[in-house]
């Protein structure tokens, strides 16, 4: 008779257990392919970089290129974080490596960007067509690399949505959870 109560407890207990929503977190396979196509990105990013510090209106101001520094070395340290302990990404670190790729893919635009007003300079005052050409190759560089960055944040900013979307759940049910507790006890002091 024992045996019997104790396996219609456990079959309950089992059956509640499939019925609960499934928490949806991103899989630490989903994260270290979003690492890896930042990382890539990343890696382009600072090729782009180091073209738009040659760029005539970076050579006249590269204060442009201290956010670009910056996100580059940011970059590596909360890549190697999130590779380390991929469950960070649920939490500050997604959200960080979310804005920093969408940082980067900004800045990357903006690089395009001055590239054409080079171009445009150029044309204007010594129309020297290899030097054109060379800006043209660097804002076309910058303009792939914002689209890559771009790209990878939406991957980013889908799984991270995922992550979000997950710890509500769980924030629900414990909330559920405390409010029958609750219940029970105030009904235990009736």
């Amino acid at each position: 008779m024992r045996t019997l109560l104790t396996i219609v407890v456990l079959a309950g207990v089992l059956h509640a257990q499939e019925t609960k929503p499934k928490h949806d977190f991103p899989t630490d396979e989903e994260i270290k392919l979003a690492v890896l196509q930042s990382e890539r990105a990343v890696a382009d990013y600072k090729q782009a970089v180091a073209l738009e510090a040659s760029l005539p209106t970076t050579q006249k101001d590269a204060t442009s290129l201290d956010t670009d520094k910056h996100l580059i070395e940011l970059f590596p340290k909360l890549l190697e974080a999130i590779k380390q302990t991929p469950s960070r990404f649920d939490g500050l670190a997604g959200l960080l490596l979310l804005t920093t790729l969408d940082d980067a893919s900004r800045n990357a635009a903006l690089c395009g960007n001055s590239a054409m007003g080079d171009i445009a300079q150029e044309l204007l005052s010594t129309r020297d067509t290899a030097k054109i050409y060379r800006i043209m190759a660097i804002s076309q560089k910058c303009i792939d690399t914002s689209t890559e960055l771009y790209t990878v944040s939406e991957s980013v900013h889908a799984l991270y949505v995922k992550a979000t979307e997950a710890q509500e759940e769980l924030s629900q049910e414990a909330e559920d959870t405390l409010n029958k507790c609750v219940a029970a006890l105030q009904k235990g002091k009736k």
